[in-house]
């Protein structure tokens, strides 16, 4: 959920310069089909710690591109993934705190012909994010990315030309005890008129478009329920009025937004045709992901893997050119553990830690469709092949024979435990299979006996369990 920041945005307050003209011309011609939806390509850099700590996870950033494409669904414009994920590893990036810094970054990371959208902890002003005009780039920091969350949608739709519904207020405080004045100093060098609430100089003051309202509120700012600033604001010519909350240019925070105005949405369509047309990917785009549920090959659930053997595989799933895979030791995934992105059906772990329990599923995905669903999980337990007989100081045991001949298949378990501990003893086949289990209460000094009869001759796995401690013991039946 995107976290509320006092200052949303920290673009430049600089009028674009595209869309000065584009609004001064009364007869600008229009360049698309309403009908046809655009599709924009879109690279994430996921910047972190320079020890690779405290990246976004990937499965936010796929919930913030299905936001964002969601948000824009209506206005015939969609976003896919260019590229991989990019990851970048370097303190000075990850907290900046000034637009130098945040330009060096861009413009070493930069991807051509494509939306570069990077993904921090902190931004300049403590902001939310913010579009950088000179490198064309956008900076979204973690705790405003999200499936809940509009800055991206926000940051977007500047780099699509649109200004601030209050644009001319940023960095100004409306204050409802002194006269609300005719126009700004936009940096010293420019005018912005101040919109009135009737909307009479709409083209030539604000963000200069007639169908968005009045708005002098630059900082962040809730809404009632009909979507209106709570704060009464009073223009020039003392008439009363409310921030519309429910634009995305707007500094309402996120549960009020919803929508851009019929002008605005016409001017991003515009922009793209006249100024972003090369960028536009007019191939036919991949369909999506088949909702269909996933198939799981190997491991079965519950099955006993080796910590540093881990293979986990799927069926390929129809339209997934890409698979997100997950692994948590909680059912519910409340925390990840850890996190992968792999082209093909299946995947070799390295190094899990022995003797747990760990829980996996897999989101099918392609650069046009991240929203689909996860399988349901499954689940393998992690083993080692130990060679000490010990569960844990002062507890011994002897496991004999480990070649078992089938005529006699009896393995002798000779305990030597200091502690009263009841120990479960299980049997595995290969794959994973439990096979034989067994319960003793209090073994403490004595020589117990494991009965395998009706076993076929193969490679077993025994693990011998108390709240002390585990060991696994290879036995083989001739």
């Amino acid at each position: 959920m995107a976290q509320e920041q006092e200052v949303k945005c920290a673009t430049t307050a600089d009028y674009p310069e595209w869309l000065a003209g584009y609004l001064s011309n009364p007869h600008r011609p229009k360049a698309r089909n309403a009908d046809e939806v655009v599709y924009l390509p879109i690279t994430v850099h996921s910047v972190g710690k320079s020890d690779g700590s405290g990246h976004y996870p990937l499965l936010r950033i796929f919930e913030s591109i299905c936001r964002l494409n969601e948000d824009f669904a209506p206005y015939k414009i969609q976003f896919y993934l260019k590229d991989d994920i990019n990851i970048i590893n370097r303190d000075l990036y990850y907290d900046h705190d000034n637009f130098g810094d945040g330009a060096r970054m861009m413009r070493t990371f930069k991807k051509p012909l494509t939306i570069n959208t990077y993904i921090t902890n902190s931004a300049p002003n403590n902001a939310c994010g913010y579009w950088h005009q000179s490198e064309d780039a956008i900076v979204v920091i973690k705790n405003c990315m999200g499936g809940g969350g509009h800055t991206w949608t926000h940051e977007v739709g500047h780099w699509l030309s649109l200004p601030h519904t209050f644009f001319g207020w940023e960095n100004k405080t409306y204050d409802p005890d002194e006269a609300t004045p005719k126009y700004h100093s936009i940096n010293g060098k420019d005018t912005s008129f101040v919109e009135d609430a009737l909307g009479h100089n709409c083209r030539k003051a604000g963000d200069r478009f007639c169908d968005t309202p009045a708005d002098y509120l630059s900082l962040g700012w809730s809404c009632n329920s009909t979507f209106k600033s709570v704060q009464v604001q009073k223009d020039p010519l003392g008439i009363d009025f409310r921030s519309d909350g429910s634009n995305f240019m707007s500094y309402s925070i996120d549960a009020c937004q919803s929508k851009f105005s019929e002008e605005q949405n016409e001017a991003m369509l515009d922009y793209i045709s006249f100024a972003k047309s090369f960028m536009v990917n007019s191939a036919i785009p991949t369909g999506p992901v088949s909702s269909d549920p996933m198939t799981f090959v190997s491991p079965e659930n519950n099955q006993q893997v080796h910590y540093q053997s881990i293979k986990l595989e799927w069926d390929h799933h129809p339209n997934a050119t890409h698979y997100l895979v997950n692994i948590s030791k909680f059912s519910f995934f409340v925390t990840l553990d850890y996190e992968f992105v792999v082209e093909g059906n299946s995947m070799n772990i390295g190094d899990l830690p022995v003797d747990k329990k760990w829980y996996w599923r897999v989101k099918p995905f392609n650069a046009y469709d991240a929203c689909g669903t996860f399988t349901e999980a499954g689940s393998f337990n992690t083993y080692d092949v130990t060679a000490v007989d010990e569960i844990s100081e002062n507890n011994h045991l002897e496991i004999y024979p480990t070649l078992v001949p089938s005529n006699n298949p009896t393995i002798h378990v000779n305990f030597d435990f200091a502690e009263l501990l009841p120990v479960q003893v299980d049997l595995f086949g290969m794959e994973g299979r439990l096979v034989k289990k067994a319960t003793f209460d209090n073994p403490g000094r004595s020589l117990q006996d494991i009965h395998l009869d009706n076993l076929n001759p193969g490679i077993y796995l025994m693990k011998i369990s108390s709240r002390k401690g585990t060991l696994v013991k290879r036995i083989s039946i001739q």
